[in-house]
């Protein structure tokens, strides 16, 4: 396997502080990588570095062996990286399709909201819309595709989110808390949803997740971060084993 991310040495300083120290470690093509740490971390630090929010005071940061180090954030989903937030980023008063249809936006020319259903799209609106339902209908959201996203339950929403990232279409896609909020039934539907994904679409995840049981199920690798320093890197498994980690941030993990 060869790595599609390659993190080498970041790290990151806002004024005396800093965020991230010389962090390095790989994402392999296919795999789910998990990204754990306790609040402050550095965690969602470390996400915006790659996604290109923030720039890295050192180090670099290679994507499908290009160097994205000093790359705009503009540029980045055309890469093939799409993101997620930890709070749901969706337009209440617009439907679940046209939600997820703002996941194309980098596939239309500028004015795509209009051009979705009408003119000026760079490729065919009823085909990116064709694909948008096609995902809803994987994802098991074709009965309210049509609805306004305002009011739908949670969970709903949050597979609504990766619907959207879904049509962009990436190689790499980065969850940020993703079962935050859920409770743990839905929490294991939404694990379920990933590992279908990711299997029926080749999908390389980069996955920071509070839900310890539902990361360490699905992940094939966990990094482990604390006061923005890398202090374990390996399988589940291995990371369960390391006492340090266990106690610090695990406790018991069935």
């Amino acid at each position: 396997m060869t790595a599609l991310l390659a993190v080498r040495n970041v790290g990151i300083q806002f004024g005396g502080v800093r965020a991230l120290q010389d962090v390095s470690f790989d994402v392999e093509d296919g795999m789910i990588c998990g990204l754990i740490g306790p609040n402050g971390a550095g965690k969602t630090t470390l996400f915006n570095a790659i996604s290109r929010v923030y720039d890295v005071s050192q180090g670099s940061i290679h994507f499908a062996g290009q160097d994205i180090t000093a790359l705009p954030a503009s540029r980045i989903i055309g890469l093939g990286i799409a993101r997620t937030l930890q709070n749901v980023g969706l337009f209440g008063a617009m439907s679940v399709t046209e939600n997820v249809l703002l996941g194309a936006h980098h596939r239309l020319r500028p004015g795509f909201i209009n051009a979705i259903f009408g003119k000026g799209a760079v490729v065919d609106p009823a085909e990116i819309e064709r694909e948008a339902r096609d995902i809803l209908h994987e994802l098991g959201l074709s009965a309210v595709a049509d609805h306004l996203a305002g009011g739908l339950p949670f969970g709903t929403l949050k597979r609504i989110e990766l619907a959207r990232e879904k049509l962009a279409p990436p190689r790499l896609l980065m969850l940020d808390e993703p079962a935050n909020g859920l409770p743990h039934g839905e929490g294991d539907e939404l694990s379920e949803v990933i590992l279908r994904v990711r299997r029926r679409h080749g999908l390389t995840v980069l996955l920071v997740e509070h839900h310890m049981r539902m990361l360490m199920r699905i992940s094939d690798r966990v990094v482990v971060l604390e006061n923005g320093v890398k202090i374990a890197d390996g399988t589940p498994s291995e990371v369960k084993a390391d006492p340090e980690v266990a106690a610090a941030y695990l406790g018991t993990v069935a």
